[in-house]
């Protein structure tokens, strides 16, 4: 009789670890691919660090200041779609060396953002795709500020 229920709680000890061995052997699903956003926020705070730099040209420092709006913006749609695992912020960009035109640069980072956000727009959901349409037409109407 001993034997027989000994036999039992070993059975029933083998079906309730069989779940937990398989848990512990699977694979941790692969990390998400990066959030497309993310780079344009880069590309945004990288542009307003330059237009900073510009003291010089009378529209720089609105420049600067929309296109910290729209690094932000990107940013707050980024930690909503994937919130951060700490309450840090994202790294600011280290600042490149000072280009030898950099009113020149400038133009050329404002179309590279429109070029960029453009491409990315076909890609996103429409709640998303709205935001960076908006940032893609704000780089547009800046590049034209600068003439």
């Amino acid at each position: 009789m001993i034997s027989e229920s000994v036999s039992r709680r070993r059975v029933l000890l083998a079906v309730a670890a069989a779940p937990l061995a398989v848990a512990c052997t699977t694979e941790p699903p692969a990390p998400p691919p990066p959030d497309p956003l993310s780079a344009l926020a880069s590309r945004a705070r990288a542009d307003a660090k330059l237009a900073q730099s510009l003291t010089t040209v009378p529209a720089a420092a609105e420049i600067a200041k929309a296109r910290e709006t729209h690094a932000t913006l990107l940013q707050a749609e980024v930690d909503r779609e994937r919130p951060p695992l700490s309450s840090t912020a994202p790294p600011a960009p280290t600042s490149p060396p000072t280009p030898p035109d950099p009113l020149a640069a400038l133009r050329t980072a404002l179309d590279e953002s429109v070029r960029e956000a453009s491409a990315a727009v076909a890609s996103l959901p429409s709640y998303r795709a709205g935001l960076v349409g908006s940032v893609a037409a704000g780089c547009a109407s800046l590049r034209e500020v600068l003439g």
